[in-house]
């Protein structure tokens, strides 16, 4: 698989040292949106080039996927200048942006289903991305389609109407013509994408959890990660998604201390055959400082060999840390709740696991 090496991460978001001015501070760096609307505005269109700028000054060039094509080099890169009429940098004429890092997880629906006839689905997390261009390949080693994401920070040509969008690409069998995109804020710190073939979604990397509606957002998306693997049965990466000393509270069972256990609990029921769904609806996400909070409704339907389907609903309160520059859930309360029945979530209570 084709991502970004760790190296390179370390290179974006660590402190840079004071540089001389003739130098790119580290980071990626790009010409992505210069070359993308070059001709429509009438200008001569320049090679693609991608340069990983190291917190000790040397660099090397690097392909979309962040591989090397070159050995990383101490001197002066050719032909970088000073961006004219302005500040940046600029390759000749050719402008380059500095790439902001995401990280980033895709799920994708395999060929043959579950014995029981339900959707199987891949799961590849922590997927290194940058916004200027970056790609990571998701091979599904020939049980699922190979996918291609792709980011840009769009920026539009001159005279264009559209605002400025950070932009996330599924390519299939097109490495050019993606099959479907979404798009966000320039400034948004997450962006997702549901086909319901593949879905995914990229969060910036960052020292600090977001904060505000920014920080809402990747604790429900978090949720949505969980549901996902949950329904997969991807154990590991569900593991991935706690804290080592996550703590689990739930209706009539003793706390479950500790990841493993948690995980060991939570797939006692597909273990044994029955086939899990899950529905979450947040009522309230929000983040204070390096903590979020999480209350969401649920229903859980469950069908298990030889028995009645039955469906189980309540509220739980999630409490997640920023652990490592990502969220881990911490703990998890669920209790039943009179006023959350199997019926409030009417959208899908009609339909049967069994079909």
């Amino acid at each position: 698989m084709k991502t970004l090496a760790p190296a390179i991460i370390v290179a974006i978001t660590a402190a840079a040292p004071a540089f001389a001015e003739d130098r790119l501070s580290p980071g990626i760096w790009t010409n992505t949106e210069d070359t993308y609307f070059a001709e429509e505005e009438g200008r001569a269109k320049a090679e693609w080039t991608a340069f990983d700028v190291r917190a000790d000054g040397t660099w090397r060039r690097i392909d979309a996927f962040g591989e090397p094509l070159t050995d990383l080099n101490n001197g002066p890169i050719p032909d970088l200048n000073p961006r004219d009429g302005g500040s940046g940098w600029q390759i000749g004429p050719s402008e380059l942006r500095k790439a902001q890092s995401f990280s980033c997880w895709v799920s994708t629906r395999r060929f043959a289903a579950k014995p029981d006839g339900s959707p199987a689905w891949t799961f590849a997390n922590r997927l290194a991305m940058f916004d200027q261009g970056g790609r990571v390949l998701v091979p599904g080693n020939g049980e699922a389609p190979d996918i291609t994401i792709r980011m840009r920070n769009v920026s539009w040509a001159r005279g264009s109407r559209n605002k400025p969008s950070l932009v996330l690409y599924v390519h299939k069998d097109d490495p050019v013509r993606a099959e479907s995109y979404s798009w966000a804020s320039p400034d948004a710190s997450l962006v997702g994408i549901n086909l319901r073939w593949v879905q995914g979604s990229c969060a910036k990397v960052q020292d600090q959890p977001p904060q505000g509606d920014a920080g809402s957002a990747s604790l429900v998306s978090m949720g949505e990660q969980w549901r996902v693997l949950y329904e997969g049965g991807q154990w590991g990466a569900l593991r991935a998604l706690y804290a080592d000393d996550a703590v689990l509270m739930t209706q009539g069972t003793v706390p479950l201390r500790n990841a493993d256990a948690i995980i060991s609990f939570l797939r006692r029921l597909t273990d044994a055959g029955a086939k899990v769904r899950f529905q979450f609806k947040p009522e309230e996400a929000r983040v204070e400082g390096t903590i979020g909070f999480v209350t969401a409704t649920y229903r859980m339907d469950i069908a298990a060999p030889d028995q009645p389907e039955q469906a189980v609903a309540g509220r739980s309160l999630l409490i997640y840390k920023w652990i490592d520059g990502g969220w881990k859930l911490w703990r998890d309360i669920d209790n039943l709740a009179p006023d959350v029945t199997p019926e409030s979530f009417k959208d899908q209570a009609a339909l049967s696991l069994r079909r």
